[in-house]
């Protein structure tokens, strides 16, 4: 009977010692769990026009800006913002293909997908890849305009997003 007692005893000092230890690091769902995004971007871009008709317009863009976080997380909180793309127009539908780069105030970046089609109100984020702390990210959400100025020089574009969405970090 003693040693089955002992033999519990054992198992469970076992058991919570393996906890402790996996607790601490593989079980933490803070490094593998979803995690949400809420910041506010503001961009200037220079517009380079490809073709201008009737028909169809192209415009590539480039543009650089900031990011502030619009929640207590602070994720891509003071990232800078590189954005490179095309928006093309066949009549007066609009559809927008680009990439961003976020950059973290440490050096590390994060590389997002945009896709906005005619009609919709918000541009569909992809995560693409990270570097640094951001290696091996994944996940996405929306971008939606929430102003846009008047240009400030001939061939550009003021404008402020928010873009909410949510990614993962792998262990």
């Amino acid at each position: 009977m003693y040693y089955k007692k002992g033999f519990a005893v054992f198992a469970v000092a076992l058991s919570i010692g393996a906890f402790i230890l996996l607790g601490s690091s593989a079980l933490n769902p803070a490094e593998c769990a979803e995690q949400s995004y809420d910041v506010t971007a503001c961009v200037s871009m220079d517009m380079t026009p490809l073709v201008q008709s009737q028909e169809i317009t192209i415009v590539t863009f480039d543009g650089k800006g900031i990011m502030r976080s619009n929640n207590g997380g602070k994720v891509f909180d003071n990232c800078t913002v590189h954005t490179q793309g095309i928006h093309v127009f066949e009549g007066k539908k609009g559809t927008i293909y680009s990439y961003m780069k976020y950059l973290d105030p440490e050096g590390d970046f994060v590389i997002f997908r945009h896709t906005q089609s005619p009609g919709e109100k918000a541009a569909t984020t992809t995560i693409v890849m990270g570097t640094g702390k951001w290696k091996g990210i994944t996940g996405g959400g929306k971008a939606t305009r929430i102003t846009k100025g008047k240009p400030v020089a001939a061939g550009t574009v003021q404008f402020c997003n928010i873009h909410k969405g949510t990614f993962t970090l792998p262990k």
